[in-house]
Parts: structure tokens; sequence; C-alpha cells
């Protein structure tokens, strides 16, 4: 083969060589693709508010006297077995963390014996007793609720099994366990339609009552018929001299 053809051969060689890599950068420039340093994929995060700080999700309130009722403590037992890495359930039984023995109804970082996370917002700076509504909230989420807390759990995140499983800790313990939450107060009655509500203090007025002189008319009652005017009396006419 002559050099001519040699020649002829490695130049369509390196122009289609050139030609792949000019239309794989043109690609590159089209088609973007965003990487990053650290090895997993890609999640593309929202900006952060104005104010830098997550945007708390509202959250309803619980009826703890519904939940704990239709709660099983069987299957409480049965989620508690999540807490017994860390936890026993026998008095004065410490590991990890505290003895869950009779629990609910006590003070918080009471337990004898037990060394506590210090410093501010932690287990030993918080007040009050393990009520159903502490207890229930700390155990979803510890870290939320006790940003200094030592307990490195994720948390219960089901409802039906935080419920289960105080209902299971009411078992345990020197009786009586902590009583029954007492149901919500049911709302108030709304008044009738075109009734206007009571003034502060003041009791509603009966039907067909007839209001203090003074008092303003309800609203919607229809106004009593003024009375006439008594007629004054006749002055008699005096007599003329002369006449009878």
């Amino acid at each position: 083969m002559s050099d001519l053809g040699f020649n002829k051969i490695a130049f369509c060689v390196l122009g289609t060589g050139l030609a792949l890599i000019g239309l794989n950068e043109a690609s590159h420039a089209f088609f973007h693709e965003p990487h990053h340093e650290k090895p997993g994929y890609f999640v593309d995060v929202p900006e952060p508010t104005a104010a830098g700080a997550a945007v708390a999700v509202a959250e309803g309130p619980r009826d703890y006297n519904k939940l704990i009722t239709a709660a099983s403590a069987e299957n409480g037992k049965t989620v508690s077995v999540k807490c017994q890495q860390c936890h026993k359930f026998v008095a004065g039984a410490e590991s990890t963390g505290p003895s869950l023995f009779g629990i609910l109804g006590k003070d918080i970082a009471s337990e004898p014996g037990f060394k506590y996370s210090t410093g501010p917002n932690s287990m030993s700076v918080q007040e009050g007793t393990w009520t159903y509504e502490k207890f229930d909230h700390y155990i979803e989420n510890p870290k939320r609720n006790v940003p200094g807390t030592a307990m490195n759990f994720i948390g219960l995140k089901k409802q039906t099994d935080r419920a289960d499983l105080m209902a299971y800790l009411r078992t345990l313990g020197n009786p009586p366990p902590l009583p029954d939450p007492l149901p919500d107060a049911p709302p108030p009655a709304a008044p009738a339609d075109g009734a206007a509500p009571p003034a502060d203090g003041a009791a509603p007025a009966a039907p067909g009552a007839t209001p203090a002189p003074g008092a303003p008319a309800p609203a919607g009652a229809t106004p009593a018929p003024a009375q006439p005017a008594p007629a004054a009396p006749a002055v008699p006419k005096p007599a003329t001299p002369g006449q009878h």
C-alpha cells in the first residue's frame, strides 16, 4: 500500500474520532447532569425559608381518652421489644436507660441512682410528671422534644403503637396505675338562628318573660303597645254673680 493510501485511511480514522468527541461535548452542553461531591443519589432539596428555619407542620389535638381506651396492652408488649435494648421493665433494673417500670405518673428524671443527661434542654432539667401527653410526644421523636437527651432512638412514628405501649406500661407498677385520661370537653352549643347571645354573666331570659324596666328588649321581640296617658280631671267653672 502506498503512503498516500495510508495517509487517507489515517485521516479518516482521525476525523471520525474528532467528530465523536465533538458530538460528546455538545451533548453534555445540552443535557447537563449535576454532580455532587459525596457518593450517593442526588436529591433536590428546596431552599430554606426567609427566616432560615424549617416550617413546622401544625398538629391537631390528640384525644388520649379514646386512644388509651382503644389501645391493646398485648400489642404494646410486642412494641416494647424495641425498647428492651436500652431499658428494663423491672423495678430498679437499670441498663443504658432508666427502668420503665411504673414510669407513667412518675416524676420526670426521678429514677434513683440513674445518671440523666445534663445541660440546657436536657432530660435532667425537665419538670412535671410523665403524663400520657408528655410520654407520647417524647417517644414519638425524643431528639425533637428534648434536644439535649442522650437517648439515641428514632422514635415510634405510629400513634397506635405509642398508645398500645402506654397501655402495656400501665400494667407495670404499683397499683393504682395512672388514671384514664379525661375525655375532651364537648364544644359549646351554638345559639339558635336570629337569637343574640346573652351578655357576659347574664342568664338568658325565659320565653314570655317581661324585661325589667329600663332593660333593652331582646333581639327579635315585638315591642309592647304604648299605653295612653290618663285624662286630666275636669276643673269646675266658677259661677257668674247673679246666676244660679
